[in-house]
């Protein structure tokens, strides 16, 4: 039996070329889309809410936004209640974009899945959420386990 990253890398790897292509001709990559959707449906929410909504580094999430800025497709306002972040609004062209955005990710997946059975869908949608589950789990352990041994580092000692 192959390793599953293989097929889920494998599968991603289309995912994000038929989404280059498609969204190309709106000025957006397949690594832009994300943002519009969480934008779009939450206009307002916070610049540092979005790293982790989108599962990217708070240094990649500002690049995005930088671009996104320029292309016409957000606004970005100091948060009233938190001047240290920015609040993310959707421009009336991101809102335009969004509706074919939404197809152009519905058409995807009906073409990726179109030989499973409606029950094959739900079963490879469910273990997805479990692989999913399981890998931010690991990422969180992983995570915790950086920082007590840059805390141990902080203070002098060497981490175990």
């Amino acid at each position: 039996m192959d390793l599953t990253y293989k097929w889920i890398a494998l599968a991603h790897r289309q995912y994000q070329l038929y989404l280059n292509r498609q969204l190309a001709a709106y000025g957006l990559s397949g690594s832009q889309y994300l943002f519009l959707i969480h934008i779009c449906r939450e206009p307002g929410l916070t610049q540092d809410r979005l790293p982790v909504l989108v599962n990217l580094n708070k240094s990649n999430v500002t690049r995005s936004l930088a671009q996104l800025e320029r292309l016409g497709y957000i606004r970005r306002e100091c948060h009233q209640r938190d001047r240290r972040t920015a609040a993310v609004f959707p421009t009336p062209a991101a809102l335009a974009v969004y509706p074919r955005i939404m197809a152009i990710i519905a058409d995807w997946d009906a073409s990726a899945t179109v030989r499973l059975s409606i029950e094959e869908k739900m079963t490879l949608e469910r273990l997805l959420k479990k692989v999913v589950a399981a890998t931010r789990e690991q990422d969180a352990e992983e995570a915790a386990v950086s920082r007590a041994g840059q805390a141990q580092a902080g203070a002098g000692e060497a981490p175990a």
